[in-house]
């Protein structure tokens, strides 16, 4: 399509040259637009006018005046506007796009300084068009009309949306855990150290938790991991519903979960910790028609000097965490 429509408009473009050369035709875009005989084209022995030759263009072509008036256009314009009208010739173009006439006082004040007018897109009628443009000028470089091509690229733009939603989908299924649907280890090891620069340009204190199911290893022995992974996705169900909006919770181990908590120390992290260490032991989890219950045990680490990426503060809050493991499970322990 674009190069049928490159065609036509170069077709017309030296069509038009052509006929300023010929005589100054510029009087004939008056009253008497097209009773000047030079506006005459031979073709196969047939004598065409102007008007008939960009009636006849299969794209919409319009050529406009410097005061946004239709001199002259193809029919497949006319479906643009209205397929009611038959002819668009002396109307204005703000009857059609106001944008549209808004463009032709911003293009010629462009040609004016010789300077071109990129391609840009104009919606109509609820349709995108690429719009292309280019002066007819006199022999002394005055622009005086300028031909307009509009590209339907409604379905390309639809298309473009489309594909658009689509990555974006696919960009949050690749940050993802298939499982519990939280942020995967390398997602959230990425948003951690931009959020620790972050906190450490600004000064502001952040922590991280480290939580583990308690005996993990014995539902899935006993149950079957079928019933493990359920108890897995609802623990982490529990640990989102009790955070707030701004911490970043990621599954970073077979049964470990993560959270980074901006602008929180140490005293707050506990806190959180134990409102959700109550909330998973309080919690019975129907997994297949079978009751589980589950604990777990968290470690806490508060912001130091020498935590500069988040592997840096997660060292020390698994450290923490097994210290819980070591001191009966189900408890909090920080460094």
């Amino acid at each position: 399509m674009l190069r049928v429509i490159r065609k036509y408009y170069n077709r017309l473009i030296t069509f038009s040259n052509k006929l300023l050369k010929a005589g100054d035709w510029m009087v004939s875009l008056g009253a008497d637009k097209y009773k000047n005989k030079k506006n005459l084209i031979e073709v196969g022995g047939e004598i065409i006018t102007l008007e008939q030759l960009f009636a006849a263009i299969p794209v919409s072509v319009v050529l406009v005046d410097r005061k946004g008036d239709h001199i002259l256009n193809s029919q497949a314009l006319v479906a643009v506007n209205n397929p009611k009208v038959q002819d668009l010739a002396g109307r204005k173009v703000s009857e059609m796009s106001p944008e549209g006439a808004q463009n032709i006082e911003r293009d010629f004040k462009l040609f004016d300084q010789n300077k071109t007018v990129p391609t840009h897109e104009l919606v109509i009628n609820d349709k995108i068009y690429k719009v292309s443009v280019t002066p007819l000028r006199n022999e002394s470089g005055y622009a005086f009309a300028e031909l307009v091509v509009l590209t339907d690229i409604t379905e390309n733009k639809d298309t473009e949306h489309k594909l658009a939603e689509l990555n974006k989908k696919l960009k949050y299924l690749a940050s993802r855990d298939g499982l519990t649907n939280l942020l995967n280890k390398s997602s959230y090891c990425q948003i951690c150290n931009k959020l620790i620069n972050l906190a450490r340009r600004e000064n502001t204190p952040f922590s991280v938790m480290f939580i583990d199911i308690d005996y993990f290893k014995k539902v899935n022995d006993t149950y079957g991991h079928a019933v493990g992974d359920i108890v897995l996705k609802r623990v982490a169900e529990c640990i989102v519903e009790n955070c707030r909006k701004s911490d970043i919770v990621g599954r970073v181990g077979g049964e470990e979960i993560a959270v980074y908590l901006p602008q929180t120390d140490c005293y707050g992290a506990v806190a959180l910790a134990e409102k959700i260490r109550t909330y998973i032991e309080q919690s019975k989890f129907d997994a297949e028609e079978i009751i589980v219950t589950v604990t777990v045990s968290i470690g806490i680490s508060a912001n130091k000097p020498h935590h500069k990426t988040i592997e840096d503060i997660k060292k020390d809050a698994d450290a923490a965490m097994y210290m819980a493991k070591s001191n009966g499970r189900n408890r909090i322990e920080y460094l």
